[in-house]
Parts: C-alpha cells; sequence; structure tokens
C-alpha cells in the first residue's frame, strides 16, 4: 500500500514539475522577446539578470508563463 501511495505521489509530482517547466520555458521566452525588443541593452541586462538574479528571474518567467498559458 505504501509503495503505491509513493508511486501516486511521485506521478503527481511529476506532473507538476512537466507544468512548471512549460512555464518556465513560455516566460523565459516571452521575456527574452521582450528584452530583445530594447536592444543589446535588454538582452545583456536579461542575460545578467539569469546570472546574479537567478532565483527571481526563475520565479518571474514562471509566473509570466502562467499568465500567458491561462490568457489563451
Amino acid at each position: 500500500m505504501e509503495t503505491v501511495l509513493l508511486v501516486l505521489l511521485a506521478l503527481l509530482a511529476l506532473a507538476i514539475a512537466i507544468v512548471l517547466f512549460k512555464y518556465l520555458v513560455v516566460g523565459a521566452g516571452s521575456l527574452f522577446r521582450w528584452a530583445s525588443e530594447q536592444g543589446f541593452i535588454g538582452v545583456a541586462v536579461y542575460f545578467a539578470c539569469w546570472i546574479f538574479l537567478f532565483p527571481f528571474m526563475l520565479a518571474a518567467c514562471v509566473i509570466v508563463g502562467a499568465k500567458i498559458s491561462w490568457s489563451d
């Protein structure tokens, strides 16, 4: 019984991870598109933020990706 419960929890965690990864990719693409509209400085700041503010960029990309995915 414990094994079945653990397998179900693992499948649920995998499904959540896949959805969050999808949001991350969509959000990162959207933020990169917005940064590239600003020119070289925007792209440079975008990559600098990924390097120096990794947790915040990760959260921002997931939030933006979720908002974009939910609006469609």
